[in-house]
């Protein structure tokens, strides 16, 4: 049977890899799946209705009356109920106001599903029926010929809200480039050289996410992430993005990243704050380590492609049907 099921999502990256790419992945599969950004009256002909974290109290009179024929999914990736102040725009933005209309928006619904275990144990304290449907990546991204450069690269990918992780390692990434002046680093996204007094080179965002893969240039990809417990509830999308490039990882040695990233063989997991340096410096130095662990990496992440798990979002939604 034919699923028809119909999407509001943010327009950002969380709605690329939660609905958009599952999404495109349940069309090719023959199904009637749309996902839009912004109200679309096109939506009361469907069934099933997603809405990506509504967190507007004008949103929620035009969510209740849907609940009226319609089955409702609250989808959402982040732990809001635990912002960092580091995240200073989230956490102005997550007002009391606006919590108390997350809260409600979630006990319209029928359904919440999230991307990883620890955020469901989160949303099971306000509704119980919650379904993990964890991140993953689009093959294609396979394909992508990473650009080379005569400099070894150490790369980092981020925006605004994740200073409180990039100031876990600052210390120790000055450091290493004061001492290795001929590796290069390359900051993608928010542009935390500055304000860290970092050498390298800055590229920013790009509108279309694979125009944003194609500027990956890095030959080792770092993941720092503090340990806090809004941290606990993300995601490995970072990781998996590097591993589809053929990139080996640095990373925290945290929740999300244990699961993914295989300790020595496709990276390395961080626990003390020297580490950084030394792991830096081994990849650094070995090439055919970096290509080897870059390999494993890639060949361990197709584990987690979209053209393989599209069948979570499917077996969800007809779960409310």
């Amino acid at each position: 049977m034919t699923l028809r099921v119909w999407a509001f999502d943010d327009d950002h990256a969380c709605g690329y890899y939660r609905l958009k790419l599952p999404f495109a992945a349940l069309r090719l599969a023959g199904h009637d799946a749309v996902s839009r950004h912004g109200w679309d009256e096109g939506c009361k002909d469907y069934p099933i209705v997603v809405g990506q974290r509504i967190s507007r109290n004008a949103a929620l009179p035009l969510w209740r009356r849907l609940r009226a024929g319609h089955k409702l999914v609250y989808e959402t990736d982040d732990d809001v109920w635990s912002i960092d102040r580091t995240n200073v725009a989230a956490h102005i933005t997550f007002d009391a106001e606006v919590m108390d209309a997350v809260d409600h928006a979630i006990q319209i619904s029928h359904m919440v599903t999230v991307s990883t275990e620890p955020l469901a144990e989160v949303l099971r304290k306000r509704h119980d029926n919650v379904v993990v449907l964890p991140n993953h990546i689009d093959e294609g991204m396979f394909d992508i010929e990473r650009p080379r450069r005569d400099r070894v690269t150490v790369g980092w990918a981020g925006g605004d809200s994740h200073l409180g992780d990039f100031v876990t390692i600052a210390e120790q990434l000055k450091r290493f480039f004061r001492r290795n002046p001929e590796v290069d680093f390359h900051n993608v996204g928010t542009d935390y050289r500055r304000p860290f007094r970092l050498p390298g080179r800055h590229t920013g965002w790009h509108q279309d996410i694979w125009d944003y893969y194609r500027t990956i240039d890095f030959d080792i990809g770092i993941a720092p992430l503090a340990d806090t417990v809004f941290n606990r509830s993300k995601s490995a999308i970072k990781a998996m993005e590097y591993a589809a490039l053929g990139i080996p990882v640095i990373a925290s040695d945290r929740e999300p990243y244990r699961p993914f990233v295989l300790d020595g063989v496709t990276g390395y997991l961080v626990r003390d704050e020297h580490e950084w340096g030394k792991r830096l410096y081994e990849l650094v130095s070995d090439e055919a380590m970096r290509t080897e662990m870059g390999r494993k990496a890639k060949e361990h992440v197709a584990q987690w492609t979209i053209q393989r798990g599209w069948h979570q979002w499917d077996n969800a939604y007809r779960s409310l049907l």
